[in-house]
């Protein structure tokens, strides 16, 4: 499949206007699209802020239970983080294609810029710093509760 489907020659004069019209149609979408990604992400910040604060007021088995869930809700997040991702690849992509028609490519000039900087780090990668900070402290949130009835046992049984 190709992203043209009607030439220059047959669409006919306002084929430039269109296809500007077009590619800020696109531009719009991809930014839309970040748009719905940085709401996403601010409610699964809020899903495991709470979970967390529920978790923390505890940590016995009901801890447990709940830290489970939180990390199901990181796991799901992290897929969401990576559906995101290539939905905005493919987006821009287009948006790129796009461009290649017309006199200037601002985004994959940015790209390319981008890609040649030795210090940039993808967003992706930085947005999936909390889901992995908060699975982490669930696992913590698990242990903590096993580790003092360990403790506990370990006690009882030495003074008994």
């Amino acid at each position: 499949m190709t992203l043209e489907s009607v030439s220059k020659e047959v669409y006919g004069d306002n084929y430039d206007s269109v296809l500007l019209e077009q590619w800020k149609t696109c531009v719009e979408m991809a930014n839309s699209n970040t748009e719905k990604r940085t709401n996403s992400n601010n409610i699964f910040i809020t899903i495991n802020a709470a979970l967390l604060a529920v978790v923390s007021f505890s940590l016995d088995y009901k801890s447990i239970i709940l830290s489970v869930v939180g990390i199901a809700v990181c796991i799901v997040w992290l897929y969401s983080i990576e559906n995101y991702k290539k939905l905005s690849s493919v987006k821009y992509h287009i948006v790129n294609e796009i461009e290649d028609r017309l006199p200037l490519a601002p985004f994959s000039y940015e790209w390319e810029k981008l890609n040649n900087e030795k210090k940039y780090i993808g967003l992706t990668r930085i947005e999936k710093v909390l889901p992995w900070l908060f699975a982490f402290l669930y696992v913590i949130s698990i242990l903590w509760p096993i580790l003092k009835w360990i403790v506990a046992i370990v006690c009882t049984c030495k003074g008994g």
